[in-house]
């Protein structure tokens, strides 16, 4: 395997383009997937649509707004819990998905919306990565999900193009299958691509997404702002924390979706950086649609919504800006890429056909993160 901080240093020495291999690259991915157990945050999304608008700012009738709790498990276990608003930023609709153990489970909670929400009863379907990463979602700006998909480089036949500033930042730029070419047998159509820009300096994070159904573009995601925030062991990992997708996917008559050269909808993300909490030790339980539904009373909401005022933010730490400390961190970042891509590739053998949901480790203990999901609904009502 070729040396990351000799391939970094020629970079920079040279001004060429690097061969990094596809390995050291999910070993990136594998590292941030792996930094935490769970994490669990609030956002709000601002979703535009912009047909017809002529280049002018869309009518207020085509924008919606949305805030919500998500919380991932890293075996894969997530929660959505939705509010739309309507005007005055009242909660108007209220949409639970909730994923384990390859169940998804959908609740529409909306009050005023047929019986009663105890007695209403989650649609069920099979669910597992991707399945939660569509419009106003957090899965947009946030790839954990998406992470421990990318198992052997060889499967996603990775296409390495360079590197590419964004935002001021050296970031690799990659084309690869979204899924395993073995997962695609039997797809009709343009197969689907992913192009990344991996910011390797800052955990791997990727700043911009693309993607693709064979050459046609469908999705482009930036993120523009990550904040690096200290983990529950004093360890550091930088989120994205506000972000725009960008789709261009519109339709020409009754079913037939076409591709556009200019974006249909934008969708604004920010995620609320003083609720992100890490390692809060996640049970199978928590990820319930329906219990997520039921815990929204106004009294229990009043002392959930003090528990979570109580619970320290999460730390923020700027880093030196100049060239040599942006380089040392880069090349501590992959040295340590290349190190666990050694380990990774080990035990290989090991894990040769044990999916990505059984490999990682099993249910742990509830806790008051149950608070953030239901001081959601009252912090909107309280603004």
């Amino acid at each position: 395997m070729t040396s990351i901080p000799v391939v970094l240093a020629f970079m920079v020495a040279a001004q060429h383009d690097p061969a990094i291999e596809g390995k050291t690259l999910f070993a990136v991915f594998e590292r941030y997937h792996s930094s935490f157990r769970d994490i669990s945050f609030l956002y709000e999304v601002t979703h535009a649509r912009l047909e017809a608008t002529a280049g002018k700012e869309p009518d207020p009738a085509n924008v919606r707004r949305s805030q919500g709790l998500y919380a991932y498990r890293s075996d894969g276990a997530t929660v959505w819990d939705v509010f739309g608003q309507g005007r005055g930023n009242k909660p108007v609709g209220r949409m639970i998905s909730a994923i384990l153990h390859n169940r998804l489970e959908r609740l529409n909670a909306s009050p005023d919306s047929g019986p009663a929400v105890r007695d209403r009863v989650p649609e069920v379907a099979p669910g597992g990565p991707g399945v939660l990463a569509g419009p106003d979602s957090p899965e947009r700006i946030f790839l954990a999900y998406y992470f421990p998909t990318l198992v052997d480089p060889s499967e996603h036949e990775i296409e390495f193009q360079g590197w590419e500033n964004i935002s001021g930042h050296r970031c690799l730029k990659v084309r690869m299958l979204k899924q395993p070419r073995p997962l695609l047998k039997g797809w009709v159509g343009g197969l689907p691509f992913v192009k990344l820009w991996v910011d390797l300096e800052r955990d791997g994070c990727p700043l911009r997404y693309e993607l693709y159904r064979g050459n046609d573009l469908e999705v482009r995601t930036e993120v523009t702002r990550l904040e690096r925030l200290t983990l529950p062991d004093g360890r550091h990992l930088w989120l994205p924390v506000t972000g725009k997708t960008m789709t261009f996917l519109g339709q020409e008559g009754p079913g037939r979706i076409v591709h556009t050269k200019e974006p249909v909808s934008v969708e604004d993300y920010g995620v609320l950086v003083e609720t992100v909490k890490f390692d809060q030790g996640l049970s199978d339980g928590f990820f319930s649609a329906k219990k997520h539904a039921l815990v929204a009373n106004d009294e229990g909401l009043r002392k959930l919504q003090r528990e979570l005022e109580k619970t320290p933010k999460p730390q923020m730490k700027r880093l030196p800006a100049d060239p040599e400390s942006r380089q040392k961190r880069l090349d501590e970042a992959l040295a340590e890429a290349d190190r666990q891509a050694q380990r990774l590739e080990a035990s290989s053998a090991a894990r040769a056909g044990v999916g990505w949901f059984e490999a990682l480790y099993g249910g742990l203990g509830m806790l008051g993160v149950l608070a953030i999901g239901g001081a959601s609904f009252w912090y909107w009502r309280g603004r």
